[in-house]
């Protein structure tokens, strides 16, 4: 059985095109604007989501889920993951 490439040339495949160094740069800026507004956005949100956890907490000692000292245990937990 012949291969079917056997008598073919193997055409070397295309490389991708380079933009412009005038085209490239108004991405790096809309990258850096996309990261800015980012930004924003999360400043924006993480005092409510602080809120919102501190309220959970609250629930959860308030129905006696757990105690404060179990609370305190969790987030010196989370603390000890984040240093890895």
């Amino acid at each position: 059985m012949k291969n079917k490439n056997s008598g073919k040339e193997l055409k070397p495949k295309s490389q991708p095109k380079k933009l412009p160094r005038s085209v490239r740069a108004p991405l790096a800026q809309s990258h850096a604007e996309a990261l800015d507004a980012m930004g924003e956005r999360l400043d924006m949100m993480l005092p409510e989501v602080m809120a919102r956890i501190a309220a959970v907490e609250h629930v959860l000692i308030e129905k006696k889920v757990c105690v404060h000292e179990d609370l305190l245990r969790a987030r010196q937990f989370i603390d000890e993951q984040e240093s890895f």
